[in-house]
């Protein structure tokens, strides 16, 4: 049976939602879990589980709300964290509130505990207010369930790097 007079009845805008269902609604999640993290300046204030769920530091500067590692500089720095719904990814979100620009690195980890790098470059995030660093990258051909950030402590000598929240966008 041929189909294509039937459709031509149908309102653009219903068949747009039928083609968005075909490829999955865009589902953005911040952290649920704390898998790893290389150090924490704390293991409350300042510790790796302040990065979990929506942000709650509104200001830029040094907040206990937020992850800094152990130490101002020094070696390379990295949290890996977990959310509740595997997807395939497209995007980070990571909500920086001191020390802005430090990102270097983002990998996905898959379902099976494998790890894909997905986005490398300059962060170009610039200090003296809170912001959201986004890393676009092209869509994942895997479901990735968790994401590690690796980040350069000594991108500003006179400040710690913080990290409010982390966010992850994909499809189911």
């Amino acid at each position: 049976m041929n189909y294509l007079p039937l459709l031509a009845a149908v309102p653009l805008c219903i068949l747009s939602s039928f083609g968005a269902l075909a490829q999955g609604t865009l589902l953005k999640q911040w952290a649920s879990g704390v898998v790893t993290r290389s150090s924490e300046y704390g293991a409350d204030t300042w510790g790796a589980k302040q990065v979990l769920g929506e942000p709650n530091t509104m200001t830029y500067g040094d907040n206990g709300t937020a992850w800094a590692s152990a130490t101002r500089n020094g070696l390379t720095q990295s949290i890996t964290v977990s959310f509740t719904e595997p997807v395939y990814a497209s995007a980070v979100l990571v909500r920086e509130t001191f020390g802005n620009g430090f990102v270097t690195k983002i990998f996905a980890v898959d379902t099976k505990g494998g790890l894909h790098q997905v986005w490398a470059g300059k962060d170009k995030t610039q200090p003296g207010y809170t912001v959201n660093f986004i890393a676009t990258f092209p869509k994942t051909s895997y479901l990735v369930k968790a994401v590690k950030v690796v980040i350069d402590p000594n991108h500003d000598q006179a400040a710690y790097e913080e990290i409010d929240a982390i966010q992850l966008h994909g499809t189911k």
